[in-house]
């Protein structure tokens, strides 16, 4: 694995440990990869992401970062956490209009001073890279550098988090004596989590099966962009591999009602992570991805008795929305 440079942020190691609960409940031996453990703000799995895009940002000179996300952004909540930490402002466009009242990850990001800015549009993801742009363009004008930080952290630079996430749990295995996992279960969102683990596991833990359970029908979660990410990905660690959409495991089948809308068998999952391990899910990512570890085991596709690590990437402060 190549060294690339990283602001540091996080707080790793973070832990993995036993769900003994619930694996005696659904008949696998079950683990947790703590990656809402990751230090700032509420944690999550954008921490890792952006140490080497705010790192890539100082050496540019930038002063000013500008991302985007959903109301209820993770996202933006650690990338408002990151840049502060950082000494950068961070220029947040949010999907939607201005509520009238801030709650959950809205009310965070703004605690921790982003310039909240909200962009409606029918097609906003597709949409706000043009308006980031144009943002970057007019901060230019003022004399000030802008980094755009993508949506979810998720292109090649920063799916080296997760890259380097693999080596990181290999390690964690290996001094606990433990052999790797059979199957590893993580979200499929805007890409660059999945991207990451599915190369960094191919090197490291080349016979652990990644499953992605997707959360989002937004273009980057499409099997052609997330086969094209983890090759892109995989080069820039230094891995002589490439990837088909016939190499990847992706589930689509628990994104319920949509993005950001809770489903019945994701409330179910996060109703059982918390009253049976006392872990919080939330009802975007974590939750979904858990109803989708379940559906794996009920259908077999997991077998009874595997070894199953769970990544756990953060959001919980959306329960408070």
């Amino acid at each position: 694995m190549l060294s690339i440079p990283r602001f540091q942020l996080g707080c790793f190691p973070t832990p993995i440990h036993d769900l003994p609960v619930l694996s005696e409940d659904i008949g696998i031996q079950l683990k947790i990869k703590r990656d809402d453990l990751t230090g700032i703000a509420a944690g999550g799995n954008k921490i890792r992401k952006l140490e080497y895009l705010i790192s890539d940002a100082k050496s540019k000179g930038c002063s000013v970062l500008i991302t985007a996300g959903a109301l209820q952004s993770n996202h933006v909540l650690q990338t408002t956490a990151a840049g502060r930490k950082s000494g950068m402002r961070v220029i947040a466009v949010m999907d939607g209009a201005e509520p009238q009242v801030y709650s959950g990850n809205l009310r965070l990001s703004k605690l921790l001073g982003a310039e909240l800015e909200f962009f409606k549009s029918e097609r906003f993801v597709e949409d706000v890279r043009e308006y980031m742009a144009q943002r970057q363009a007019q901060l230019s004008q003022e004399g000030l550098k802008a980094y755009i930080v993508p949506v979810g952290g998720s292109n090649a630079l920063g799916s080296q988090g997760y890259v380097n996430c693999a080596r990181e749990m290999a390690e964690q295995y290996q001094v606990a004596g433990d052999a790797p996992p059979d199957y590893l279960v993580v979200a499929g969102g805007s890409g660059g989590t999945f991207a990451g683990i599915a190369a960094g596991c191919a090197h490291f833990w080349p016979t652990t099966k990644v499953i992605g359970i997707v959360i989002t029908t937004n273009y980057f979660a499409q099997p052609e962009h997330m086969a094209r990410l983890t090759g892109e990905a995989a080069a820039l660690a230094g891995f002589d591999q490439e990837w088909t959409v016939d190499d990847l495991e992706l589930n689509y089948s628990y994104i319920g009602p949509g993005y950001g809308m809770p489903s019945p068998a994701g409330d179910f999952a996060v109703n059982a992570m918390a009253s049976r391990e006392g872990i919080l899910l939330d009802p975007t990512y974590t939750g979904k991805v858990m109803s989708g570890l379940f559906g794996e085991v009920e259908s077999g596709r997991i077998p009874p008795g595997s070894r199953v690590l769970f990544i756990h990437t953060g959001g919980a402060t959306a329960l408070l929305a």
